[in-house]
Formats: C-alpha cells, sequence, structure tokens
C-alpha cells in the first residue's frame, strides 16, 4: 500500500475544485475578434430569423382566431 497521499488528495476538496478550474481555464483557445464578431453576427441574424418566424405565427394564429370567433357569433 502506497502511504503517500497525492498532492491533489490532500487538499481541501473546495481548494481542489478551484486549482482544477484555474487549471482547465489556463487551456481555453479564445476566438479572435474577427470569429466573435462573426459569430456574434449569425447569432443575432438567426434570432431575429426566428422572431420574425414566430411572429407571423402568432399573427396567423391570432387572424384565425378571429376569423373562427366571428363566424360563431
Amino acid at each position: 500500500m502506497n502511504a503517500k497521499k497525492s498532492a491533489s488528495e490532500s487538499k481541501n476538496p473546495i481548494v481542489a475544485y478551484f486549482s482544477g478550474a484555474f487549471e482547465e481555464f489556463g487551456k481555453i483557445t479564445w476566438p479572435t475578434k474577427e470569429q466573435a464578431a462573426l459569430l456574434t453576427g449569425i447569432v443575432v441574424g438567426v434570432s431575429f430569423v426566428c422572431a420574425l418566424a414566430l411572429g407571423l405565427y402568432d399573427f396567423g394564429l391570432n387572424s384565425l382566431y378571429q376569423f373562427v370567433l366571428e363566424k360563431l357569433s
């Protein structure tokens, strides 16, 4: 049996968590400004298209609902 403990086993679990988190943080590859701008534009564009589609869908269902209510009364 190995009597020595590794460095991570002897640490407080909270300290070990943050130590591991900072170690992983150093491994991140950040996008360039151009990549970030392009990806932001894509997200904004897709969000706009989805909002427009949902708005048109809502408008259509509302118009159908109003039409049905007028025919029933």
